[in-house]
């Protein structure tokens, strides 16, 4: 094992609380190792540094769901993808037609300045995510008003609207189109729309290919649909208790974000690879 990948929100920074000790131990350990310790967060650029430190014990930061890769040691953007300005008029067109607000991210690495709209009932995931960064919003009232390249879109799906995912995905099929879990309810579908092919699971492939490795010198920890993708390059593959119920019979298994389970996922990373690891 040359490499781990883990996601941030849910695996190894619990709701409402702080990245455990037993974890930045455990992360430190890994570099005296020289491991590699890569982190691919659906967070912006923006929010993922709100809670990593400048002296985080990671290497990389792969953020906005495989948008961008930041060198952790100085800072540096190594990669940036983005939607043309035409790109995002485009899904704005569709997304207007189906009574669905939705957010659009503007470029890294300012990408936690956003367009949205306000002119459907607002689902209460999406006017929390809204107030919540309301500092750095541009309400529009048609999709002319959007100028810039684009991050990504995002939707949150009422109840009613979940039979419309497939729909979304085979419409907008020229696009990657992702679904996770609402980081803030933890219940709420949220539907992401990314340039062509862009993903966690591409973009890590892009920095190993960087790094002269390939995903099966990788284990990987995750806890949602965003993080599939790259779950399934890497040559050991989990997920956290806390992942939904549909993933769990496709991946090993480690305890809850709440529990540790990152350290109970390096141990037996090791197990496997038939080398120990003391924490």
């Amino acid at each position: 094992m040359k490499a781990i990948i883990t996601d941030l929100d849910g695996t190894i920074l619990p709701q409402g609380e702080n990245i455990s000790t037993s974890t930045l131990h455990t992360l430190e350990q890994l570099g005296a190792e020289g491991i590699i310790r890569i982190i691919a967060t659906g967070r912006t650029l923006f929010a993922a540094r709100k809670f990593l430190p400048d002296n985080f014990p990671i290497d990389y930061l792969i953020f906005s769901s495989g948008a961008g890769i930041m060198r952790w040691a100085d800072k540096k953007i190594l990669a940036a993808h983005h939607l043309k300005p035409e790109e995002a008029r485009y899904i704005a067109d569709y997304l207007w037609n189906y009574n669905i607000n939705f957010t659009i991210q503007q470029e890294i690495p300012d990408n936690h300045y956003f367009y949205y709209t306000d002119i459907y009932p607002r689902h209460t995931d999406y006017q929390r995510r809204v107030e919540k960064f309301q500092e750095f919003g541009t309400v529009i009232q048609q999709t002319s008003e959007i100028k810039t390249a684009a991050t990504q879109v995002i939707l949150i799906l009422e109840p009613i609207q979940i039979k419309l995912i497939e729909k979304i995905k085979t419409d907008l099929s020229r696009f990657s189109v992702i679904r996770s879990t609402s980081p803030f309810d933890h219940k709420a579908i949220w539907l992401e729309i990314y340039p062509p092919g862009i993903n966690k699971g591409s973009t890590c492939q892009e920095l190993l290919r960087l790094l002269n490795l390939t995903g099966l010198d990788c284990a990987g920890l995750g806890n949602d649909y965003n993080d599939v993708d790259f779950l399934d390059i890497c040559g050991q593959a989990y997920l956290v208790q806390n992942a939904p119920e549909r993933l769990k019979p496709h991946y090993k298994s480690v305890a809850s974000d709440r529990n540790n389970g990152f350290t109970e996922f390096i141990r037996k990373t090791f197990d496997t690879w038939g080398r120990g690891f003391c924490v």
